[in-house]
C-alpha cells in the first residue's frame, strides 16, 4: 500500500509542478504579446506625430493663428491610447500636439489627423471617412480596406516590418500635399492624382 501511495504522491506532485510550469509560460507569453503590441502602438504614434513634418495643410486649417497646435483624434483601445496620450503637450517646432481620443465617429472633424485602430467596426470606419471626406484631415488606419475606403495612410507588416502606404489622390481630395520625401518612404496606393 505504500508504494502505492508513494507513487501516487509522486504523480500529483510532477503534475502540479507541470501546471506551475505551464502557467508560467502562459503568463510570460502573454505579458510579450502585450509588449509587442504597446511597441506596435508606440511606433505608430511616433510615426503619426512625425508625419505633421511632412504634410501641408490647406492656410484656411489653422487660419488666424501663428503657431496652432495639431489636433489629433484616436479610436482605439486603452494600448492605442497609453501611446498616442504620450504624444500630447509635444512639441513639433513651433507647435504643440493636442491628443484626445475620440468617443463617436461625430467628433472627428474638429481634428488634423485621426488615427483609427484595427478594433474599430468596420461601420463606424465607414461612417467616420465618410463624415471627413473632402475636409483637411489626414486620415491614417490600419486594415487593409483602409485605403479603399478613402484613407489616406495605412500602416501594415511585411517580413515582420512595419510599414505604411498613401493614397496620394485620397490626400489631394482631403486638400494636403504629401512631401516627396514622405512619398519615397511609402508603399504608394490607390489614386495617383
Amino acid at each position: 500500500m505504500t508504494l502505492l501511495h508513494n507513487f501516487v504522491i509522486y504523480v500529483l506532485k510532477k503534475m502540479i509542478i507541470s501546471l506551475i510550469v505551464l502557467l508560467i509560460i502562459y503568463v510570460h507569453a502573454e505579458k510579450t504579446v502585450m509588449a509587442d503590441e504597446i511597441d506596435e502602438y508606440a511606433v505608430k504614434a511616433a510615426f503619426t506625430f512625425n508625419f505633421t513634418s511632412f504634410i501641408q495643410w490647406p492656410e484656411t486649417s489653422f487660419a488666424g493663428n501663428t503657431a496652432p497646435p495639431y489636433r489629433i483624434g484616436f479610436m482605439g483601445d486603452i494600448l492605442v491610447a497609453k501611446r498616442f496620450n504620450a504624444l500630447n503637450k509635444k512639441n513639433n517646432g513651433a507647435r504643440t500636439i493636442h491628443v484626445r481620443r475620440l468617443s463617436t465617429a461625430e467628433d472627428c472633424c474638429e481634428f488634423d489627423i485621426v488615427f483609427i485602430s484595427r478594433d474599430i467596426d468596420r461601420k463606424i470606419l465607414e461612417k467616420l471617412l465618410l463624415k471627413l471626406k473632402g475636409k483637411p484631415v489626414l486620415t491614417i488606419g490600419e486594415t487593409k480596406e483602409f485605403i479603399k475606403l478613402g484613407g489616406v495612410i495605412n500602416f501594415f507588416s511585411k517580413n515582420d516590418r512595419l510599414q505604411f502606404e498613401i493614397n496620394p489622390g485620397a490626400a489631394k481630395k482631403q486638400g494636403l500635399k504629401l512631401s516627396s520625401r514622405l512619398l519615397n518612404l511609402a508603399v504608394i496606393v490607390g489614386e495617383q492624382k
